[in-house]
This record gives C-alpha cells, structure tokens and sequence, in this order.
C-alpha cells in the first residue's frame, strides 16, 4: 500500500502492519453471509465456533466494568455491552468482542467478589468460567479484535441492498 507524500507530492511506502493485513485475510476467509446488522452475524458466528452467543446490555453497579466484555458461562458466551452509549457504538463494541470469540481468544479465570458487581441479564456471577473485557489496546488480542470488530462492521455496511430511487 503507498500513500502520498502532502510534503514531496511523491508516493511513499506506508509501512505494513501484520495484525492489519492478517485480521483483513482472516474477515473475508469467513465467507460471511450478507447481513444488515452486526447483530445479525451471531447466528453464523455460533456456527462457526460452535457455541451458543447471548448478547445483552451489561453495566457494573461501581463503573469499573469495560464497555464491553465476553463472559463465559456452562459453554455459553455472554457479550456484555454498555447499554448508556449509542447504537452504533454498540454494535462496535459487539463485533469487538465476536472478533475475540472469532479467533478463540480466551479470558482469564474470574470469579467475582461479590454478586453485587455486573449487571448482565441473568447471569450468576458466581457461574463465571472466563471474562474478555476492553482494557488495554496494546496487548495483541486487543488490537487482534477491535481491527476483525472493524472488518466485520465494514463486511456489514457494504453487504447492505442498496436502496432503489
């Protein structure tokens, strides 16, 4: 990939990044199908990891909870989702975390301190096997799937009908 130059007017060589072009090769090895929602692809995503998603909004009763989070729970993932931002937001946050279920990346062993923590529909927190939360961008995995998040978005907006004037 070139960009050019705004100083020299010349094509300069835009320097690769692997997780970039690796996550960009992973998104269309998916054969995902053609959706109107990122909400839309859990049904294909379960397939493909094989495991049930629930998706639901998710807030901490102290505001230390990420944005977002996967809980896993008996064999069920549970994407947590901060209810008090926008939906567009949202969706980002949710396709975050299927680019985390995507490529298998666990969370760590969890268990709370206290039921009195997150707020995440019916969910035990006593129940909860592994936690993926948004916490810091420079760890791979983060990186790894806020950019498969962004593809899938991307995938979302140009497999959408075009509408008929």
């Amino acid at each position: 990939m070139r960009r050019r130059s705004r100083r020299t007017n010349r094509d300069e060589p835009m320097p690769e990044d692997p997780v970039l072009e690796e996550s960009r090769s992973f998104v269309r090895s998916l054969d995902l199908p053609r959706v109107e929602s990122v909400r839309e692809l859990r049904g294909y995503i379960e397939e493909l990891i094989g495991e049930p998603i629930r998706i639901a909004p998710g807030k901490s009763a102290d505001g230390t909870t990420p944005c977002g989070m996967v809980i896993r729970s008996g064999g069920v993932n549970y994407i947590g989702y901060d209810p008090d931002t926008s939906p567009a937001h949202q969706d980002h946050i949710i396709a975050h975390e299927f680019g985390h279920l995507l490529k298998g990346h666990r969370g760590s062993e969890m268990i709370p301190a206290s039921t009195d923590g997150l707020v995440l529909g019916d969910l035990d927190p006593s129940l909860w096997a592994t936690v993926l939360g948004r916490t810091n961008y420079a760890e791979t995995i983060e990186r790894e799937a806020e950019t498969i998040g962004s593809f899938l978005q991307a995938h979302v907006i140009t497999s959408r009908p075009v509408p008929q004037s």
